[in-house]
């Protein structure tokens, strides 16, 4: 990048600060401008040194984080927030209520007993979140250059009656005439899959997926005829306090997947952070949820395709594939297996997605059937399940 990133660092932990510090001093084209124990002394520095991104502790003392992230929000729009989280039930409860009031995304401290292995962790995780910020940086500068053109041309551009008579020339001018055959590769017929009758909803997302989630799920309607499975990426607890926050939303009811449990129609589950979830046939007949802690695919846990994959087996032609917001490509192998069973697959726009990676992947390799921004995908769920 042209220019560095400037990054300030809040937690009321000394040795945590030293951690975060020597984290962003190590990323190429971050710069660490300062360092605050909490959530007023934050703001003041905000105030001076105007930074790009602030990485905000959940819990702290004299202004937490959640209060924080409020304030910088309503008066610093443009700052991007990562919160820092520690890993119990209550503060993983106050993070997902972060993710809500705009934070760009959350990490939680590693549990490791050593700094370096703390360092190698952080590290990986920040130098993703800070590229999209990055990118996002770039995306507000470009399309505030496009507006400020905007209004200096509707301010010099004169009234097209004038145009005209001042250049008479432009309609005396030839239309060149084209050879269009070689465009006729453009306007063959395509096939369109029509989907099948929807027994199952399998939903993937990652990075921005609470918020993609609880944009989604509140506007589905209940009785909602049929299960929906849903991987996100998140680590253990987080998942317990999105399924409540979510349920506390919708129609229906979302709870957290739990080993042998029974798929009822109607409920969404979510697969519980640091387990693969997947479905299984049960010895009554039965539809049930399988957790399992075999490694990681595609450097997740749970994963996307594990599900996906499952759900083929079992439903066959009958699934509606969900693909939302989140970097890498997992969900891809199990959206083309339920695919090739006959099931149908939606992805989000590139548009409305924090990060286009996941949906990027389905959409790039010609596995999505529809490519829809975030705002129409419950109506059209709605649509395709009452079929």
């Amino acid at each position: 990048m042209s220019e560095s990133l400037k990054v300030l660092v809040v937690d009321d932990s000394v040795t945590y600060r030293q951690i975060l510090s020597s984290v962003v001093n190590s990323i190429k084209g971050a710069e660490l401008i300062g360092t605050a124990p909490n959530g007023k002394i934050c703001l003041a520095k905000i105030e001076l040194t105007k930074p790009d991104i602030v990485l905000l502790d959940v819990d702290m003392p004299v202004m937490n984080g959640l209060a924080t992230l409020n304030i910088i929000k309503k008066d610093y729009p443009q700052i991007e927030v990562i919160m820092i989280s520690g890993i119990n039930s209550e503060t993983a409860s106050r993070t997902i209520n972060a993710l809500r009031a705009g934070a760009l995304d959350f990490i939680s401290k590693p549990k490791t007993t050593s700094i370096e292995d703390s360092v190698s962790e952080l590290r990986s995780l920040l130098v993703t979140l800070f590229s999209i910020a990055t990118s996002r940086k770039y995306t507000r500068r470009i399309q505030q250059n496009s507006n400020l053109s905007e209004r200096i041309i509707e301010k010099n551009e004169k009234p097209f009656q004038t145009r005209i008579q001042e250049e008479p020339r432009l309609l005396s001018t030839p239309v060149e005439s084209r050879d269009l055959s070689s465009s006729a590769s453009l306007f063959k017929p395509q096939i369109i899959r029509r989907p099948a009758r929807v027994d199952v909803v399998a939903i993937g997302v990652s990075t921005g997926g609470p918020n993609a989630l609880m944009e989604i799920i509140p506007k589905l309607e209940a009785p909602f005829p049929v299960p929906i499975l849903t991987v996100q990426h998140m680590p253990p607890l987080f998942t317990a306090s999105l399924a409540e926050q979510i349920s506390k939303m919708s129609a229906i009811n979302v709870v957290e997947g739990a080993d042998d449990q029974e798929i009822e129609s109607g409920i969404m589950y979510i697969a519980p952070g640091g387990h693969h979830m997947l479905v299984r046939a049960g010895k009554d007949g039965k539809k049930r949820l399988g957790l399992s802690d075999t490694p990681p695919v595609n450097s997740c846990r749970p994963a996307v395709d594990v599900l996906f994959r499952s759900i083929a087996l079992n439903y066959g032609a009958n699934v509606l594939s969900v693909i939302l917001t989140g970097m890498g490509n997992d969900g891809l192998a199990g959206v083309i297996e339920i695919r090739r069973k006959g099931g149908y697959s939606l992805v989000q726009d590139e548009k409305s997605s924090l990060i286009w990676g996941m949906p990027g992947a389905v959409s790039q390799a010609n596995e999505a059937d529809e490519v829809i921004g975030l705002a129409n995908i419950a109506q059209r769920i709605m649509q395709l399940v009452r079929k």
